[in-house]
């Protein structure tokens, strides 16, 4: 009697483990090194920046534009009281933006909390 009832739990257990899988989740480091950036004009951007900026922060002014040593570009642009930080690499893909003013908040302390 327990013989039967063995093999069968062994037969209704094998397509399970035949369909378990393996998954590796792999996480890529990423060395942020510490850019220095160089104030540049305006001018001395690349046109793929300029046009960048000109097609996806329409009526948007460049306020200041930096350098990196790593050739990608800072540019720190307003419109209003809306102002944002926008990094881009050499041939005008946006690689981040940042918004000034929710940046100033944060580093701002909270009088309400101790």
């Amino acid at each position: 009697m327990m013989l039967p009832a063995a093999a069968l739990m062994i037969c209704l257990a094998l397509p399970q483990f035949s369909q378990a899988t393996t998954v590796k989740n792999e996480v890529a480091a990423v060395d942020e090194k510490d850019v220095k950036y160089t104030e540049i004009t305006v001018d001395q951007l690349p046109q793929a920046v300029s046009d960048a900026i000109a097609k996806d922060f329409v009526g948007f002014k460049t306020d200041k534009a930096l350098k990196g040593d790593d050739g990608s570009f800072k540019v720190k642009v307003s419109k209003g009281e809306d102002k944002s930080v926008l990094f881009y690499s050499a041939n005008g893909e946006l690689v981040k933006s940042e918004k000034a003013t929710d940046k100033a908040k944060a580093e701002k302390p909270n009088p309400e909390k101790p």
